[in-house]
């Protein structure tokens, strides 16, 4: 079942703010990007109960990841986006999307 419904408004609006480029793919293309962050996202994420919702954390890092990945497939091997001299490449499951499906405490071990 997808996280992500491309047929509903909530998740296209969300879908064009975390990846503004999504409005520019046919909707079959946007579905194996979304298909594959997804899978991506359920093989590093906690097991969820059968019958639990999926967190907005989830469906969030599904759309990064989706971006992240059409990023790191378009972008130049050097970083270089525009052809001006600051680039930036995306990493699929990055660990801000990491950190949505499983959150790191941030109390540490003190001795």
């Amino acid at each position: 079942m997808p996280w992500l419904d491309l047929e509903n408004e909530t998740d296209r609006e969300l879908l064009e703010v975390v990846w503004p480029d999504s409005a520019s793919l046919s909707d079959a293309v946007l579905s194996v990007y979304l298909s594959v962050a997804q899978a991506a996202c359920i093989a590093y994420a906690p097991a969820l109960p059968t019958d639990a919702a999926v967190p907005d954390a989830w469906r969030l890092a599904q759309a990064m990841d989706a971006a992240n990945t059409y990023n790191a497939a378009v972008a130049s091997p050097s970083g270089d986006v525009d052809g001006g001299t600051f680039g930036l490449v995306a990493h699929p499951l990055d660990w801000q999307v990491k950190q949505l499906l499983r959150p790191q405490s941030g109390v540490g071990v003190i001795l």
